[in-house]
C-alpha cells in the first residue's frame, strides 16, 4: 500500500504538474540573466578591471563592455586609476568649493603639523599628498588595497609621508621651512615619498605634494613676528645703505677720472714745455760759456726789458750825476705834450 500523502504535498503536485511549462520558463529566464549579468561587465573610462579566476589574479582588462566566466569562477574589482586622491595632514576638509569649509583643529591635527627644524625651532606645517593607482594589480594585492582593507595603502602612504617630511623638515633652519624652501621641500619630499611607496610595491603614483601653510606655532607666533620685523628692518637698513655706496662710489669714481685725467693733461702741457725751458737753458748756458761777459750782459738787458715793460712809472736815478734833480723820468705819461709851453725832450 502506498502511503497516504498530505494536502500540501497534493496541493504542490497539482500546482507543479499544472504549471510546468510556466515553471520552466521562469527557471530558464532567471538563469539567463542572472549568467548574463554575472558574464557580462564594464569597465568605466577612469577605471580598470582586475579579474580573479577562483580568488586568484588572472588579467588586468582596459575601459569598455567585456565578458567573463560567470560567478564564482571570475569576478572583477573595478579600480579607479585615473581617480585623483588626497591625503591631508595637519587640518581637516569639511567642504571644499569657493569657500572651504576646515575642521577645527584638534590634538591629532597640532601633533601631525608640529615639526622640529634643524635649528631646533618649531614650526607648524600643513601639507596634502595627492595620488593616484598606477597598477591595479599592486594597488590591490601587494600592501592591502583590497577594498576591503584599502586602509592599509592609505596609512602606508601617509606613514611614508610623514617619515619623509619630518627628515627634511629637520634638515632644515625655520627660515627655510617657513619662507623661501617650502617649493624645495615640497618637489624632494614627492620624489622621496615615490622611491619609499615604489619599494614597498603600492601600484601608487604621487602626483602633488604641497605645503598648506608653514607659520610658527602660536605660542612663539608673536616673537617670530617681531623677530622678522627686526630682519626686515635690517634688509631694508642694509638696502638703504647699499643704495648709498651705488650713489657715492660711482661719483667719487666719476671725481677721481675727472682729477687723473686733468693732472694727465697738465704733465702733457707742462712737461713738453719745462722741457723746452731746460734745452733753452742748456744752450744759454752753451753760450755763457764761450762768452760769459756778453752773455751776462745780454741777459741783464733781457731781463730788465721784460721787467720794465710791466711797470707804468720808471724813474731812472744816476749817481754819477750831481745835480739838483740827478733823475731821469722816463713815464711817457708824465712827460709834457709837443709844443706845450716849457716842455721839451
Amino acid at each position: 500500500m502506498e502511503p497516504t500523502s498530505s494536502p500540501i504535498e497534493v496541493v504542490i503536485r497539482y500546482y507543479a504538474n499544472r504549471y510546468r511549462g510556466w515553471i520552466i520558463f521562469g527557471l530558464i529566464f532567471f538563469l539567463a540573466v542572472w549568467g548574463g549579468g554575472s558574464v557580462l561587465y564594464s569597465v568605466e573610462a577612469d577605471s580598470e578591471g582586475v579579474v580573479l579566476r577562483f580568488g586568484k589574479y588572472f588579467d588586468t582588462t582596459l575601459p569598455g563592455l567585456h565578458a567573463k566566466w560567470p560567478w564564482p569562477i571570475e569576478t572583477v574589482m573595478v579600480v579607479p586609476v585615473q581617480q585623483i586622491q588626497t591625503l591631508e595632514f595637519g587640518f581637516g576638509t569639511i567642504r571644499p568649493g569657493q569657500v572651504t569649509r576646515y575642521a577645527s583643529q584638534s590634538p591629532e591635527h597640532e601633533t601631525m603639523a608640529r615639526m622640529l627644524t634643524g635649528d631646533l625651532n618649531l614650526a607648524h606645517v600643513e601639507w596634502i599628498v595627492q595620488y593616484r593607482i598606477k597598477d591595479a594589480q599592486h594597488y590591490l594585492f601587494r600592501i592591502g588595497g583590497h577594498p576591503s582593507n584599502k586602509v592599509s595603502v592609505e596609512n602606508t602612504i601617509r606613514n611614508a609621508a610623514e617619515a619623509v617630511l619630518r627628515k627634511l623638515v629637520g634638515d632644515r633652519s625655520v627660515d627655510e621651512v617657513i619662507t623661501r624652501g617650502r617649493e624645495e621641500i615640497a618637489s624632494e619630499a614627492k620624489r622621496e615619498i615615490q622611491e619609499m611607496v615604489d619599494n614597498f610595491e603600492a601600484g601608487v603614483e604621487v602626483v602633488t605634494v604641497k605645503l598648506q601653510s608653514a607659520t610658527p606655532p602660536e605660542a612663539v607666533k608673536d616673537a617670530f613676528d617681531a623677530v622678522n620685523r627686526a630682519r626686515q628692518n635690517k634688509e631694508r637698513v642694509v638696502n638703504e645703505a647699499r643704495g648709498e655706496r651705488n650713489r657715492v662710489i660711482p661719483a667719487a669714481r666719476g671725481q677721481r677720472d675727472r682729477m687723473i685725467s686733468e693732472a694727465e693733461g697738465y704733465r702733457e702741457r707742462v712737461v713738453p714745455e719745462m722741457t723746452g725751458r731746460a734745452n733753452a737753458f742748456l744752450a744759454q748756458l752753451a753760450e755763457y760759456e764761450k762768452a760769459p761777459e756778453v752773455t751776462r750782459t745780454r741777459l741783464y738787458l733781457e731781463t730788465m726789458e721784460e721787467a720794465l715793460a710791466q711797470v707804468d712809472g720808471i724813474t731812472v736815478i744816476d749817481e754819477s750825476v750831481r745835480g739838483l734833480l740827478p733823475m731821469l723820468n722816463l713815464n711817457p705819461a708824465d712827460l709834457p705834450a709837443e709844443g706845450q709851453k716849457g716842455g721839451g725832450r
